[in-house]
């Protein structure tokens, strides 16, 4: 192979194949890390843009609970069982462990149970917030169905109960015995009245039925 062979596209005196090659393959790689980098970039402003609002201070939010909106101050930190009741004078929802451990706070937030102590209130902004203040106290009610079942000693795990069997029977209203069982485990009553909490539960299903 003659040096003109060797030469590149510029002829004689112009660069090598080799160079040629050589920065033909520089010019692609750049071009790849350069779309990678832009890649990259793109994804952290999306992660940015996608990271929740730090609150801090007092926040004016509003909650409605059983059908009304409810304007409040809180602190970001504050759970919805202390707002509802140092906040709004909901005092159905109870503070026994503090700890989401017994159910005796168990809330109603767009149909599911929650334990309102661990539940952070500026977090149930525009969601339908229920308790058993709103409840049907009559023949027809979860309530009455405890009151006839005896579903209740001391009183401190009633209202988690109740609102947990309101809850349950809204998704399920037809239920078997071991579906309330499994419905309402997430509640303890220290009293043992289970017994009379399950009949309870399934007494209100068909008291419902008629309503």
């Amino acid at each position: 192979m003659t040096e003109d062979d060797r030469k590149g596209p510029g002829g004689p005196g112009g660069p090598s194949r080799r160079d040629f090659l050589r920065g033909s393959g520089v010019a692609a790689a750049t071009a790849v890390l350069t779309g990678q980098a832009t890649a990259i970039l793109d994804e952290a402003k999306a992660a940015q843009a996608a990271e929740p609002k730090i609150l801090k201070g007092e926040v004016e939010i509003t909650l409605k609970v059983n059908g009304h909106d409810h304007p409040c101050t809180v602190e970001p930190r504050s759970t919805l069982l202390d707002t509802l009741r140092n906040r709004l004078d909901v005092t159905g929802p109870k503070r026994v462990c503090d700890r989401a451990s017994c159910g005796a706070c168990t809330a109603i937030v767009d149909g599911d149970p929650v334990y309102s102590c661990t539940t952070l209130a500026v977090s149930c902004q525009g969601k339908k917030i229920e308790t058993l203040e709103s409840f049907d106290t009559g023949e027809h009610g979860v309530p009455h169905a405890f009151h006839q079942n005896d579903g209740l000693m001391c009183g401190y795990c009633t209202p988690g109960f109740v609102t947990a069997c309101k809850a349950f029977l809204d998704k399920n209203p037809n239920p078997t015995l071991e579906e309330v069982r499994k419905g309402i485990d997430g509640n303890i009553c220290r009293c043992g009245t289970y017994v009379g909490v399950l009949q309870a539960a399934l007494d209100a299903a068909k008291a419902m039925k008629g309503a």
